[in-house]
């Protein structure tokens, strides 16, 4: 997906699995007003709302892109033919993004509002005549798979526009073959005349069919302070399998949102997904009730915004189209968009960029989030290839857009930073293709729920392609590209107080031989104090270990560049020859890097292993030794954080030291033998004391020149082989349970087909909260001035 990478691992056979595509990730998976009269006997009178207001005019018009009875006669649900775990880990990292249950009435007014010059005479009609004739009437109906058909039939009268498809037998193996799950709605609702089998990337709407209470993914008639999903195992399940859909969907299209149905028997949910999460109508007869027809009715007449497509991104002609396939190596049959993009925002008469994009990609991914997609793009204007940036920033306060933060970066000359080009936050045409999730979190009706983290669609543009790190053309390379990016990393935050937050293997590219530092969308501007901060703050492999067993912790300079070691090992591991074989390596990747099984996030294995360096040879790398080298001692260098002295042997140290300097200020600078041997037998002895090195270590620990020095004293050395590329290592199945894909936030959504998978709990991506304090302090011995210069 990238500009970085899925970071992955082996199938059951021992391949890896090739992705089909961030940020951002990470190895990792995871959306108003009806009146009811007694002269319609309860048909539909919905309100009158405008559109909303119109964005100002941009060079590219906008355009469309394109569910007990008794044992015997219980119902037959379809079975889940998925991966259950990792279905029903979906299901439970989504539930604290739900918002509802919303009123029908409510839902139907904001979502889908009707036009002023709105006629309900012929819905009216129809729905009182497929009512009369008991159309609607499921209830008779055993089995859930006897279900669809009579559903189609009915509904497609009042969506002539919309072709409504039995999808249930059809997974989409075009879009989704390397999925880890199967797609496969059992109905998918299309607007372009698709009129057999499932392709997410045509889909408007997906619905899905539950013929047994116990499958709904929602409570029934949740109390205010109760949690309005179903927190059962089944329950999870579905959600997750809707989940899964809606991810898809989402990420097949240039989409702003989507809706989905979800039928238990004879009642109804529609659902509204967005990046911040989804909005659940409250539950509904349709059999006896409109709403659902209704939906269907004015779906099928609204406009391709109020669907949710992406109408900022319009098709490209043929001929702009054939530019851009012959310049960025595209086959002829890869869909080919278009997209404009200001180049200074801030300025009224700004010109605009106007890219070529490639179609995106569906991803198995959660769907909360900031969903990066990272593309090569032709520009037209200037006949060069770009990179092209789509993401839904998280908007709060101290994290800048990221089109301002490179901008801001450039200013103060950071080395090692690719230029922006063009930016801006999307201006959407209507208020509802914004983020919706978040500003309905605490209505009145609003069961308790975790949707707090506010995100805007930002977009922008890259002056230069570079390739991936793991493409790295020898071990030398990737060490200098990771020590580039370092210097990237000291110029932000010492020229402009920004902290990066996310160094990973996904967050560095390699242009021209150099190492540069990408995605700074969620870099933390520091001169900006916000007490209370909801947001992920890096991925979840390369996280220092001090933030992967802390889950409040504060993220500070000395975890980035603790990730610069688990960024060079991980790579290593992945794409260098070692001593160690396919089961030790691939035990030491999952239980090192990834969240813990058991936790279901953090855990202490990345921090034993810094300490007591267990099942990990001292030289692990093929004929590699100045790349053991730099590990081993990057790995003694962090450890001191989480090295335990004891008090006393702290005590000690100060005594030892407070003597030291009283005899050294005494004699002055002209003493005896025996002074002199005294001195330097104490010295001996405090240099070789634990307690120490830790306090020198702790002294430097948010040093940048101290790691880059670190750096260059090994890529200095004369032993480092010449053309040792990278070359993905096979790793041993593995089948972990509630475990899932994750991924990094920078990935290229449509030229990288084939990255490399490794498999994460649901948790390898985490949000965190920032507790209120913003210093730590890493000395915990007093007395101990001046001990740097000294150990100098």
């Amino acid at each position: 997906m990238l500009l970085g990478l899925d970071l992955g691992g082996p199938t059951r056979d021992g391949s890896t699995t090739p992705a089909v595509d961030v940020e951002i990730i990470p190895v990792q998976l995871a959306t108003q007003y009806l009146h009811v009269t007694p002269a319609t006997s309860g048909i539909v009178q919905r309100d009158s709302t405008a559109d909303g207001t119109v964005t100002p005019p941009a060079p590219i018009p906008a355009q469309p892109a394109m569910l007990d009875p008794p044992l015997a006669t219980r119902p037959v649900d379809t079975p889940i033919k998925r991966n259950i775990d990792t279905l029903n880990s979906m299901g439970k990292e989504m539930q604290d993004y739900i918002v509802g249950p919303m009123p029908v009435k409510n839902f139907l007014d904001k979502f889908l509002p009707n036009p002023k010059d709105h006629d309900i005479s012929d819905f009216t009609s129809r729905f009182a005549s497929a009512s009369d004739a008991v159309a609607f009437n499921m209830q008779s109906i055993k089995k859930e798979e006897d279900s669809y058909e009579p559903f189609i039939n009915t509904m497609q009268p009042f969506a002539p526009q919309l072709a409504f498809v039995n999808t249930s037998k059809h997974a989409d193996t075009k879009n989704c073959s390397s999925f880890t799950f199967n797609v496969k709605p059992d109905v998918c609702v299309y607007a372009d005349g698709t009129s057999h089998g499932c392709d997410i990337s045509k889909t408007e709407i997906h619905i899905e069919f539950k013929w047994n209470d116990a499958h709904d993914a929602f409570s029934k008639h949740p109390e205010v302070d109760d949690p309005v999903v179903s927190q059962t195992d089944k329950g999870f399940d579905t959600l997750g399998q809707i989940t899964s859909y809606a991810a898809a969907q989402l990420s097949a299209q240039y989409r702003t949102h989507i809706f989905s149905v979800l039928i238990i028997r004879n009642r109804a949910r529609i659902i509204r997904w967005d990046r911040e999460g989804a909005i659940v109508m409250a539950a509904f007869d349709y059999n006896s009730e409109p709403h659902l027809a209704d939906f269907f009715h004015h779906f099928g007449r609204a406009s391709p915004a109020l669907h949710g497509v992406d109408t900022s991104v319009t098709p490209a002609s043929d001929k702009e189209a054939a530019l851009a396939r012959t310049a960025l190596k595209l086959e002829a049959t890869v869909r080919m968009f278009k997209v404009a993009i200001p180049q200074d925002p801030t300025v009224e008469d700004s010109d605009w960029l106007t890219l070529i994009i490639s179609h995106p990609v569906a991803k198995g991914f959660p769907v909360v989030g900031c969903w990066t997609r990272t593309c090569p793009a032709f520009d037209i204007l200037n006949n060069r290839v770009v990179m092209f940036k789509d993401s839904w920033r998280v908007s709060i306060k101290d994290v800048l857009p990221e089109g301002e933060t490179y901008k801001f970066l450039k200013s103060h000359n950071v080395r090692n930073v690719a230029t922006c080009i063009a930016f801006h936050d999307v201006i959407h045409p209507i208020p509802q293709q914004n983020t919706q999730t978040v500003k309905f979190r605490s209505a009145k009706w609003a069961c308790p729920n975790k949707a707090v983290t506010p995100h805007t669609l930002h977009r922008l543009v890259l002056d230069l392609v570079g390739e991936k790190l793991t493409d790295f053309e020898s071990s030398h390379q990737l060490i200098q590209s990771v020590r580039d990016t370092l210097l990237a990393h000291q110029d932000a935050y010492t020229n402009t107080k920004i902290l990066h937050r996310d160094l990973s293997v996904g967050n560095i590219v390699i242009y021209r031989g150099k190492g540069f530092l990408i995605d700074w969308d969620l870099a933390k501007l520091l001169t900006i104090q916000d007490p209370r901060q909801t947001t992920r703050t890096g991925t979840w492999q390369f996280m220092s270990a001090h933030l992967v067993k802390n889950i409040h912790a504060i993220h500070n300079v000395e975890d980035d560049l603790e990730s610069s070691l688990y960024v060079i090992l991980w790579t290593a591991l992945m794409f260098k020859e070692t001593c160690m074989s396919a089961v030790d390596r691939t035990q030491f990747i999952t239980q090192v890097f990834d969240a813990d099984l058991v936790l279901g996030s953090g855990g202490s294995a990345k921090l034993n292993w810094l300490v007591a360096r267990t099942d990990f040879p001292r030289y692990v790398f093929v004929d590699c030794r100045p790349l053991d080298n730099i590990v081993f001692e990057l790995a003694e260098f962090f450890l001191h954080q989480y090295s335990m002295i004891s008090p006393g042997v702290q005590e000690r140290l100060v005594q030892l030291w407070l003597s030291l300097k009283e005899v050294m200020d005494k004699v002055g600078s002209v003493c005896t033998a025996a002074q002199q041997k005294m001195i330097d037998v104490t010295k001996s002895c405090l240099l070789e004391s634990p307690a120490f090195q830790k306090e020198i270590g702790m002294q430097v620990l948010q040093s940048h020149e101290a790691v880059i020095n670190i750096y260059d004293r090994h890529l200095k050395s004369s032993d480092w082989p010449d053309k040792d590329v990278a070359v993905l290592q096979k790793l041993h199945p593995i089948d972990k349970p509630n475990g899932r894909r994750l991924y990094t936030k920078s990935l290229c959504a449509s030229q990288d087909t084939t990255p490399v998978w490794t498999q994460v709990t649901p948790s390898g991506k985490k949000r965190r909260l920032d507790p209120e304090d913003n210093v730590e302090i890493l000395s915990s011995v007093a007395g101990l001035d001046n001990l740097v210069s000294f150990h100098q």
